[in-house]
């Protein structure tokens, strides 16, 4: 999701800097606060022992959609699998939603409601049996006061005052209007989405059209089919006077795929212009499948939906509102970044939101390296100089876990995060082994959970190098590290360099490269105590240290 608060994207009109310009200074005073919890944020975001017994396999889901008044109804029948004896299952719900019924086994069953926590009691059943429960709700559903940052529903009018429907829940999650498991660590193996619209209106949501047809009630059901993994804040709802584009992709990399289908649902009056303005998808899926390995969801295809909302990484449906605009780097960043996310948040995924660094430091990234791909590495990192403009090192960028945790108060789970991976693959110094090792990462946890820890290691374990205080300074600490260093005269008469590194975490290790030669940068290996190197030039002034290619501060010790 494209949540950075600051403007060093340059992508963005009048109407979005407008917003952008309250709602940094709203989080700037947030941030002086201390985060405090209810016991709703605890039960919401805690694998209890009401949550963790049983694993859903299945959502199927109907939505009826009635733009006119704002309102949904529905049903969702989980399909899952009992981990282990319980008695009492907690779902997922908003407060505006109510409850109509709950049905196990054909029959009523009884269940209590506090605020958003659902709770049903059940029949025990065996260990690693298949079960159902089936959930009838309906309501009028969170109105987002501003997708995609705020979550919710919009209901809308395109420019010929017809009805245009979005859905952006990442924030709040899935239960903002359908009752769920809302957890990250607990994805749907599958799901099936039917969506009933008034007729004469398209119905879009995630995964690949396997069915439509009218209703008795002016309604029309359009049936999308979700047959990997998903994120419950990734199932999304579209709806509006839509016009097909489609097209197909074929792998660069593995010749045995069939062609990836991509299709392009944008409002009808824009057809020519997103015609000629999507031609980049190819591009980035190509520069993508190059680094990271091929498109994730092959086979439920790749969609751009084109919505009344900025944009946000709903898988294999992508929701793209940037006014078909590229930025001044000439690429389009909703398609950029929010197809990033198809590999990094919804391929791999944080089991819970305090690490949505995972999410949004690899896709943030991917930015450069789209730019890379089709530049240079010179244009690429005149980039991340951009972005690196928008670090401000005021948190950590780890969350509070086993709490719905949503208050990240700044941007650096983005840039900081970027920078932190840029600095890693400089001092690996070895792109083989640096993009090698990110094709890994997303083939090693693809459709799964990953966490801090297990990320780390990995990119331990396959660079064969020690990272974990580096990744420990920069996930953890608010600060950067600092390159302290003292240039004088020994008792020789010659230039030497003292230096080290101070307000670091313990251990912290990290080489970098200055200028002990004029002109030519050289490795330096600093750690917490002084160290000392010989300088062979005579002027201070000519002395330099790289910031191009690593993230910290240097102070000169007079």
């Amino acid at each position: 999701m494209y949540f950075p608060l600051t403007f060093g994207k340059m992508i963005f009109n009048f109407r979005n800097y407008l917003f952008l310009l309250c709602l940094f200074f709203s989080y700037a005073v947030q941030a002086q606060k201390e985060i405090t919890f209810t016991k709703y944020d605890y039960l919401h975001g805690k694998l209890n022992a009401n949550r963790n017994w049983f694993d859903v396999n299945h959502y199927n889901i109907t939505v009826k959609i009635d733009p006119s008044k704002k309102y949904i109804s529905g049903n969702n029948t989980i399909t899952y699998t009992v981990l282990k004896s319980a008695g009492i299952m907690q779902l997922d719900v908003h407060g505006l939603i109510k409850i109509d019924s709950i049905v196990f086994r054909n029959n009523k069953i009884a269940y209590t409601r506090d605020s958003s926590i659902v709770l049903i009691k059940l029949p025990k059943a065996a260990k690693n049996s298949t079960q159902q429960i089936k959930v009838y709700f309906s309501g009028y559903p969170l109105i987002a006061s501003k997708a995609p940052w705020s979550g919710g529903f919009v209901f809308t009018k395109d420019s010929l005052h017809r009805d245009w429907v979005g859905l952006a829940c990442q924030g709040l999650g899935a239960s903002t209007w359908l009752p769920c498991k809302d957890h990250n660590s607990d994805e749907a193996d599958s799901v099936t989405l039917h969506l009933q619209v008034p007729e004469g209106l398209t119905g879009v949501s995630n995964g690949k059209l396997i069915g439509s047809k009218t209703l008795h009630n002016g309604f029309h059901e359009y049936v999308w089919k979700v047959t990997y993994p998903i994120n419950n804040y990734n199932i999304t709802i579209n709806v509006g006077h839509y016009k097909l584009i489609a097209d197909t992709y074929t792998s660069i990399t593995q010749n045995y795929l069939t062609p990836l289908s991509l299709n392009y649902y944008v409002l009808d009056y824009n057809y020519n212009k997103a015609l000629e303005h999507f031609k980049q998808v190819k591009t980035m899926l190509s520069c993508y499948e190059r680094f990271f390995n091929p498109y994730p969801f092959w086979n439920d295809g790749y969609k751009l939906v084109e919505t009344p909302y900025w944009g946000m990484e709903h898988q294999s449906c992508v929701s793209y509102g940037n006014d078909y605009t590229n930025n001044r780097w000439d690429f389009d960043f909703i398609i950029i970044h929010e197809s990033a996310h198809e590999w990094f948040g919804n391929c791999l995924t944080a089991p819970d939101p305090a690490e949505l660094w995972i999410h949004e430091s690899f896709t943030t990234y991917a930015e450069s390296v789209f730019l890379e791909c089709t530049t240079n590495k010179e244009t690429a990192q005149k980039y991340l100089n951009m972005q690196k403009r928008n670090i401000e090192n005021n948190v950590s960028m780890i969350g509070t876990r086993d709490v719905f945790f949503h208050h990240f108060p700044d941007n650096d789970i983005y840039y900081k995060g970027t920078w932190m991976l840029h600095t890693i693959r400089n001092v690996l110094n070895n792109d083989t082994l640096w993009f090698n090792t990110l094709k890994d990462y997303v083939k090693k946890f693809a459709y799964k959970n990953v966490t801090t820890q297990q990320t780390i290691d990995f990119i331990c374990t396959r660079t064969n190098t020690s990272l974990q205080k580096i990744f420990e300074q920069y996930l953890t600490a608010a600060n950067l590290p600092v390159f302290e260093y003292q240039i004088k005269e020994n008792a020789r008469g010659n230039l030497e360099l003292r230096y080290r590194w101070n307000d670091v975490v313990d251990g912290f290790q990290m080489p970098i490269k200055v200028t002990l030669s004029k002109d030519s940068f050289q490795l330096i290996i600093p750690d917490n105590k002084w160290r000392v190197a010989d300088i062979n030039f005579f002027n201070k002034k000519d002395f330099r240290v790289d910031t191009s290619h690593y993230l910290f501060t240097t102070k000169e010790i007079k």
